[in-house]
C-alpha cells in the first residue's frame, strides 16, 4: 500500500532529522564546554582549584608566600586563615586581592591537569564534591568567583589578568550549554 510506504518513509525521515538534531545539540554542547574551559583553566581559577597543599599565586602560579597552607577546611591553617590577610576587596596598598569569603576548593574540585572534557565531568561527580546543574550559575555568581574578572593590581603595581572571556559572556555561554545538555567534550 502506497500510503503504508509513504507513513514509514516520513517516519524514516522524522527519526533520521530528530537524530541529527540531538546530534548537533550534543555538539554544539561540547564545543560550548570547550570555549568555557578557557576560562575555567585559567590561572585566576586554578590558583584556588589547586590540587596542591597550598594556595597559588600570580599568572605564574607559585606557591604562596609566607609558606601559606591548605588547612583542616581550605580557610587556611588555624592562626593563619586565608582572611587574615585577604579581606572583603582588594587592597590597593598592598596589592592583597581580596573578596568575601576567601578560601580554596575543597581538594575534591581540584582542575590542575584536567582536559577539558576530564574538567567538564569533575564539574558535575559527586565523587569529587561535584555540583547539581541548577548550582552552576549561583556559584559563578558569588563574589568569590566574580573577583577573577576584577582582582585588582598586584603587589608591585601591575594589572592582574583576568580570564579570557568577559564575564556576562562566560555566563550565557553557560547557560546556553546547560539548556543543551550540558554534554560534556571527549
Amino acid at each position: 500500500n502506497f500510503s503504508s510506504i509513504a507513513l514509514v518513509e516520513t517516519v524514516r525521515v522524522l527519526a533520521v532529522v530528530h537524530g541529527a538534531q540531538a546530534h548537533d545539540r550534543t555538539t554544539d554542547a561540547a564545543a560550548l564546554f570547550a570555549k568555557m574551559a578557557t576560562v575555567l583553566q585559567h590561572q585566576r581559577c586554578l590558583n584556588c582549584h589547586t590540587n596542591t597543599e597550598f594556595p597559588r599565586q600570580a599568572d605564574d602560579r607559585h606557591r604562596h608566600l609566607m609558606n601559606v597552607s591548605r588547612g583542616p577546611e581550605d580557610r587556611g591553617a588555624p592562626g593563619l586563615r586565608c582572611t587574615t590577610c585577604h579581606q572583603a576587596v582588594n587592597q590597593s596598598a598592598s596589592g592583597v586581592p581580596g573578596a568575601p569569603d576567601w578560601h580554596l576548593a575543597p581538594r575534591s574540585m581540584a582542575w590542575e591537569g584536567l582536559s577539558a572534557g576530564e574538567l567538564c565531568r569533575a564539574i558535575f561527580d559527586p565523587a569529587r564534591g561535584g555540583m547539581k546543574p541548577s548550582q552552576l550559575i549561583p556559584h559563578f555568581n558569588t563574589q568569590l568567583v566574580r573577583w577573577a574578572w576584577s582582582p585588582g593590581l598586584d603587589s608591585h603595581g601591575q594589572a592582574r589578568t583576568t580570564p579570557p572571556l568577559p564575564f556576562d559572556q562566560f555566563i550565557a555561554m553557560t547557560k546556553e550549554w546547560l539548556a543543551l545538555g550540558a554534554t560534556c567534550p571527549n
